[in-house]
């Protein structure tokens, strides 16, 4: 288990280290970092990662002002002494917000869903996945089935579904993270901050530069690219 902690209070970071270590004895904490310039700088670099721990006001102010300069390579559970950015957390890859101080309890119940929605093979039969979205369009609801969904794009604040006729529609979900818990990992991979992929519509891949491939996906003139800190996992995800 691979975890960074974001946390510029020093007896709250080793805390939390604890509670780590006491569920994962096993897991590596890759780094603690205290400030907005150590986020940006240490994820600048490739970082292959399971899970990140994050505070949200940092000395040198909000930890978003950081992670919408970077491409996270994992999911993050936020630790705060405030209730107000949720909204703000989810849309940065939050799966958990905990509220400070928090009891090893509390902990707990978040790397429980951690694990259900991302690390236990065993359990996702029994997730169900969205099957289909509902899209408006001139005041008439449509239904798009899932299984033809080629790829998910964030754009200029607006969710798209690119379907197999290369035809991109308009979602109500506001972020990519909502996406990515609703639909099976099996059959789609996020492969950077805004496009996931489904893995039935990509026809051919290739390097694109040291730490990138160029993704070809059936129907489409446009290439996706990974990202650097998305690419091992990507690699690994389509079992190469």
């Amino acid at each position: 288990m691979r975890i960074v902690i974001i946390e510029d209070e020093l007896l709250a970071a080793s805390k939390l280290s604890g509670y780590i270590h006491i569920q994962w004895p096993d897991a590596q904490i890759i780094a603690t970092l205290t400030s907005i310039d150590e986020v940006v700088h240490f994820f600048g670099k490739a970082q292959t990662l399971d899970l990140l721990f994050s505070d949200i006001e940092l000395n040198d102010g909000q930890v978003f002002t950081a992670l919408e300069q970077i491409d996270l390579p994992c999911p993050v559970i936020f630790t705060t002494s405030y209730n107000d950015f949720w909204m703000d957390a989810f849309q940065h890859q939050g799966i958990e917000y905990l509220l400070k101080p928090f009891s090893f309890k509390r902990f707990s119940q978040a790397v429980a869903n951690y694990h259900a929605l991302f690390n236990h093979p065993k359990s996702l039969p029994q997730i169900h996945f969205k099957q289909r979205f509902i899209i408006k369009q001139n005041g008439i609801n449509e239904m798009l089935n899932v299984v033809d969904i080629s790829c998910f794009r964030a754009a200029n604040g607006t969710i798209l579904a690119g379907d197999h006729q290369n035809q991109y529609h308009i979602l109500s979900e506001t972020n990519l993270s909502q996406i990515e818990t609703q639909i099976d990992p099996k059959l789609f991979f996020r492969i950077n901050r805004s496009d996931i992929i489904n893995i039935n519509s990509l026809v051919k891949f290739e390097t694109y530069n040291k730490e990138t491939l160029a993704l070809y996906l059936k129907g489409y003139s446009e290439i996706f690219i990974t990202s650097k800190t998305r690419t091992a996992n990507f690699r690994k995800w389509l079992e190469i």
